[in-house]
């Protein structure tokens, strides 16, 4: 059941134009008191002030100091009293005095009334010389101007009894500027004022005449040029239901050559697009289902491309690898692959054909499928590759993909890859800084026959990171326009956290600063992500990063005992070393905070029998050998014993100590004797 309305446009149109002729005729009237108001004050004033300077015409500073002080008239006295009453007489003012402001109120000096009811009620008789009368109303607040003799604006005071009347004071100047008394005017306003508020009555009854015959010609108009025309088209509207009584638009004439008649034009012209847009509706929810099959299909090939889990392996692997994919606001054509093949040795994909629709992914599947055949068909990368792309562009049918195939040889550290149209790969050395790689990009496979595509090969050594990724990251722009792999990628990767995180969390971390950094999420096309770490140690060069405690000093132990017996140092050498790197990492600990890192670096000349040892961290720019605490004195002393040189830097953030000791084979003939090695070794198990 449809809601009629509460309030129609005839009654809003109604309140609106009653409103608008209100406000225009007071604010006409309001406009017209204000400005009839000031006409009679400038008209009183100019009278008061006439009579007044008249008056002081004939009266001079000294015959008013004269009267004062004698108190006495004369002839002269009784001549101006007769002169300011018929100036007061002919001006039409009520009075026209000479006084002098003292204490609280005037004394007057000379007092001109004139003869009518009128004033005689207002203000009684006459003052004679001398009499004096308090001020009250206006005037009073004007006492201090008047005491100090200074010219005061004309008063105007109203009483419900006397009515309105102005009252003007010209002061009078002795020769030397100092007043001498006031010459006072004073007159009734009431005749003016009542003809005032006749002319705003009468103005007023125009105004209100007009308006209401304004506003009945204003609402006719309205209501059979607009109104009417409306609620025809609002009945068919509401009559109308799912293309029934159509037939109501059609009855609908308007003809007043303007906008409403346009409008019934266009509610015609609706119904014809209506009947059509249902058609397209229906035909649209078959290709809606259509599609949302083919949908659901993309997505379950899209899944299938993730890698499965390596197998386990008891002594695990040399290596970490991780992967990330984000598919965008529609079906990405991305993804990213990593599978082992014969011997120690990793292959991993990173692949995007362009395009979001199936035909794209099934190509990407059958793309990836191919490349891992050719790959665990025993060939070398360089052909594996080639034979890849041959097969691609047979039956492509136009597509290509655009891949990185990578391979590493874990027991070597060596990595070996092919870069096919792929974004270029960034490269940390040993937690240090990631920098681009140098290669040759090659075209997508499929896309041209005769390819013949070269390997780019890395030595890779413990700690270093890999970084591969799509063209989908690099293109996120800013709101300014600049792309996310021109500005923000590098100084990503290369933040502290990023370098020393699990390479999981870094992949997380950087998609989520992509993401802010997009100017919209809508924005944001699919892309894959892949970072490798190569964790195998070698014997002249490792490295390992521990916490600053117990936990930290067991680790540091393990590690240069594997490192020391892979380079053949055993026996006593071996636990003085050990003994002695604990002793320098528990100095280090002592500065380092509790919630930071050590990171500690191995380096080892087989040629000079040189052992390096390098511990990293913030130890507050501090030299931990230096103003060891009571306590640790003893082991500051050992160490400086023992070590063949110890030096300390301090760059920006991070403090370096580093260690360097000759060492010798365990086959040369060992000095120590039985007991000096078992002393050594209590004293290393008590220190722990």
């Amino acid at each position: 059941m449809r809601e009629k309305p509460r309030i129609t446009l005839g009654k809003k149109f109604t309140t609106m134009v009653t409103a608008m002729a209100v406000t225009l005729c007071a604010a006409a009237l309001a406009i017209s008191y204000h400005a009839y108001g000031e006409r009679i004050t400038e008209f009183y004033t100019r009278l008061t002030d006439s009579a007044a300077a008249t008056l002081a015409s004939q009266l001079t500073a000294e015959e008013m100091d004269d009267y004062f002080s004698r108190q006495k008239s004369d002839k002269r006295y009784e001549t101006l009293l007769r002169f300011a009453e018929d100036v007061a007489e002919s001006a039409g003012l009520s009075r026209l005095s000479v006084v002098r402001p003292s204490n609280e109120g005037f004394v007057y000096l000379l007092d001109a009334v004139t003869e009518d009811g009128e004033t005689e009620r207002l203000y009684g008789q006459r003052h004679s010389l001398g009499d004096y009368e308090a001020l009250t109303g206006l005037l009073k607040e004007k006492l201090d101007l008047l005491l100090a003799g200074e010219t005061v604006d004309p008063v105007i005071q109203e009483d419900e009894d006397w009515g309105q009347w102005m009252t003007l004071m010209v002061p009078v100047r002795r020769e030397d500027g100092t007043t001498a008394g006031y010459i006072l005017a004073e007159a009734s306003m009431n005749e003016m004022v009542l003809a005032q508020r006749q002319f705003l009555l009468y103005s007023g009854s125009v105004l209100a005449l007009l308006a209401a015959a304004y506003a009945a010609v204003y609402l006719l108009m309205i209501r059979r040029s607009f109104i009417q025309p409306i609620r025809q088209l609002t009945q068919a509207a509401l009559k109308y239901e799912a293309g029934e009584e159509q037939e109501l638009f059609r009855q609908v004439e308007i003809r007043n050559n303007d906008e409403l008649q346009s409008l019934a034009s266009a509610f015609r012209m609706m119904l014809v697009e209506i009947n059509l847009n249902n058609l397209e509706q229906q035909e649209l929810a078959v290709r809606e289902q259509r599609l949302e099959t083919d949908l659901q299909l993309a997505k379950a090939l899209n899944v299938s491309l993730l890698p499965r889990a390596l197998p386990e392996r008891e002594e695990g692997y040399p290596f970490s690898i991780q992967g990330y994919l984000e598919q965008g606001q529609e079906l990405s054509c991305c993804f990213y692959d990593y599978f082992l093949l014969d011997g120690e040795q990793l292959c991993l994909l990173l692949g995007e054909v362009e395009g979001h629709g199936t035909p794209q992914i099934i190509y990407t599947v059958m793309a990836q499928a191919t490349i891992k055949s050719q790959m665990r068909s025993g060939r070398s990368l360089s052909e594996a590759v080639t034979a890849a792309n041959q097969q691609l562009y047979e039956v492509g049918g136009g597509l290509s993909i655009q891949v990185l195939i990578g391979v590493l040889e874990w027991t070597t550290g060596q990595f070996s890859y092919v870069n096919a149209g792929q974004q270029i790969p960034l490269l940390m050395r040993s937690q240090g800084y990631y920098a681009w790689q140098r290669n040759v990009s090659y075209a997508p496979l499929g896309q041209s026959e005769n390819v013949c595509y070269q390997v780019e090969r890395l030595q890779l050594r413990q700690g270093d990171r890999l970084f591969f990724h799509t063209r989908g990251l690099d293109e996120i722009c800013s709101r300014e326009g600049v792309p996310f792999g021109q500005k923000q990628l590098r100084i990503e990767l290369n933040k502290k956290n990023n370098r020393q995180e699990d390479l999981a969390d870094q992949l997380y971390r950087l998609h989520f600063a992509a993401g802010a950094y997009a100017r919209r999420s809508v924005d944001i096309e699919g892309y894959a992500l892949m970072a490798l770490e190569y964790r195998r140690r070698d014997k002249a060069q490792a490295y390992c990063v521990l916490s600053p405690d117990t936990a930290g000093s067991a680790d540091l132990t393990a590690f240069l005992r594997g490192q020391l017996e892979a380079n053949s140092i055993r026996g006593g050498q071996l636990a003085r070393t050990v003994v002695l790197a604990d002793e320098l990492f528990t100095l280090c600990c002592h500065r380092a905070a509790r919630d930071s890192h050590i990171m500690v670096e191995w380096t080892f000349s087989r040629e000079e029998r040189l052992a390096v040892l390098r511990f990293r961290g913030n130890f507050g720019g501090v030299d931990p050998m230096a103003g060891v605490e009571p306590a640790m004195e003893n082991a500051a002393a050992f160490v400086r014993t023992h070590c063949d040189q110890l030096l300390f830097e301090h760059i920006e953030s991070m403090d370096t100590v580093m260690m360097v000791k000759h060492l010798r084979n365990c086959d040369q003939t060992d000095e120590t004797s039985g007991a000096q090695i078992r002393q050594e070794e209590s004293r290393e198990a008590v220190l722990q």
